[in-house]
C-alpha cells in the first residue's frame, strides 16, 4: 500500500522533541497511545511522513515486519515541525533495548531486537488551546443553567 500525499500528513518519529512543537504556537497537545490497525487507517486517509536518522532504519524495518505499516523509510533524516496543516504525530515507543543516556544505540544485535517491544502514541495539536476551552465551557454551562431555570420558571 502506498499513502496518499495530503498536505496534512501525519509525521513518525522514534521520539519527541521540543524543535518538533516550535511551529504551532499556541495550543493544547492531545496524546493517546493507538493501535497499528489505527494508524494503517489514519495513514491511508492523511498520508504519512517518517522522521528518522539512517541508523535507526533497522528498527522501523522490524516495525513494518511486527505490524505491516509499509512506512516509506528515508535514507536520511527529515526534520519537521508541527503546524496548522501537520498536526498529528506518532511516536513509536521502544523498549527492551539498551540505550546510552537515554538514547536509542545505532546498533543492536538481532537478538536484542527480538527482545524489543513497541507501542504507538498519538499527538495531536487543537488549534484552540485549553484554558480557552475551559471559558467556553464554562460560559455555555451558564447559558444552558440560565435556559433551564426561564424554562422551569415559566412551566410553573
Amino acid at each position: 500500500m502506498s499513502y496518499p500525499t495530503t498536505g496534512q500528513e501525519v509525521y513518525v518519529s522514534l521520539n519527541l522533541s521540543n524543535t518538533m512543537l516550535t511551529g504551532i504556537g499556541k495550543g493544547t497537545i492531545t496524546r493517546e497511545e493507538v493501535s497499528a490497525s489505527y494508524l494503517k487507517r489514519l495513514f491511508a486517509e492523511h498520508g504519512v511522513i517518517v522522521s528518522a536518522k539512517p541508523e535507526q532504519r533497522r528498527i522501523l524495518e522490524i516495525v513494518n515486519e511486527r505490524y505491516d505499516l509499509e512506512l516509506n523509510i528515508p535514507e536520511s533524516l527529515k526534520l519537521f515541525q508541527l503546524s496548522e496543516e501537520h498536526r498529528r504525530l506518532v511516536v513509536v515507543e521502544v523498549t527492551g533495548l539498551r540505550r546510552k543516556n537515554g538514547s536509542l544505540l545505532p546498533e543492536y544485535s538481532e537478538e536484542e531486537f527480538n527482545e524489543a517491544t513497541f507501542a504507538f502514541v498519538k499527538y495531536y495539536v487543537q488549534g484552540t488551546h485549553y484554558d480557552t476551552l475551559v471559558e467556553e465551557n464554562k460560559k455555555l454551562k451558564f447559558e444552558l443553567e440560565q435556559e433551564l431555570e426561564w424554562r422551569n420558571r415559566v412551566d410553573n
